[in-house]
C-alpha cells in the first residue's frame, strides 16, 4: 500500500484519499489492479474501475450507442511506469492484460474503455492513439492539479461488440 500511494504521488497530479489506496491494493477491490514488478520492486501499475454505463457522470455519457445502456464500461484511472523503466514496454504489457481480461467470455457486457488524460501528457496521448484509443471529447478545466484548473482529453476504445451512438 505504501509503496503504490507514494508511486502514485510521483506519477499523477491527482490526490487520492487514502481509502482509495486500500481498496485499489486489496484482494477483494472492486477494482481492476495489476502491478509490474521487478526485482521486487513495482516498476508500473494500472487501476480500472469496471462499472455500469447508467453510472457514469453525465461528461462520460455518449460514449456508446443507446442499444448498450445495460452494459458495463471499463474506465482507466491510472496507468503508470516509473520514469527510468519507461519505453520497455511494461505500460504495453499492463493495457495489454486488461485488454485479455476484459475481452474473456465473462467480461463480454464490457462494451468500452475509456481514460481522461490531460491535454499537455504528449506521450501519454501519444501511447493511448498508438494503442487504438481514440479521441472522443475535449473537456475544459476538467482537472484540478494544484489549485489550477486544467483541460482533459477522453479516449475510447470499443471492445466486445461496443461502439459510438450512430449519427448521420
Amino acid at each position: 500500500l505504501d509503496e503504490v500511494k507514494a508511486l502514485c504521488q510521483v506519477w499523477f497530479p491527482i490526490e487520492y484519499p487514502f481509502y482509495w489506496y486500500e481498496e485499489i491494493t486489496s484482494s477483494t477491490s472492486r477494482f481492476y489492479s495489476l502491478a509490474a514488478v521487478y526485482k521486487k520492486q513495482i516498476v508500473g501499475l494500472i487501476v480500472v474501475e469496471i462499472k455500469s454505463y447508467v453510472s457514469l457522470n453525465d461528461e462520460d455519457t455518449g460514449i456508446l450507442a443507446k442499444t448498450f445502456s445495460d452494459a458495463d464500461v471499463a474506465y482507466i484511472l491510472s496507468l503508470g511506469v516509473i520514469k527510468h523503466c519507461r519505453r520497455n514496454g511494461i505500460a504495453s504489457l499492463l493495457l495489454d492484460s486488461l485488454l485479455k481480461h476484459l475481452t474473456s467470455p465473462e467480461r463480454k457486457m464490457v462494451k468500452v474503455i475509456f481514460l481522461h488524460v490531460l491535454t499537455t501528457n504528449a506521450a501519454a496521448i501519444q501511447f493511448y492513439e498508438q494503442k487504438k484509443f481514440k479521441l472522443h471529447s475535449f473537456l475544459p478545466y476538467y482537472y484540478c492539479v494544484r489549485g489550477k484548473c486544467k483541460d482533459a482529453f477522453m479516449y475510447v476504445l470499443y471492445i466486445n461488440g461496443g461502439h459510438l451512438p450512430w449519427t448521420i
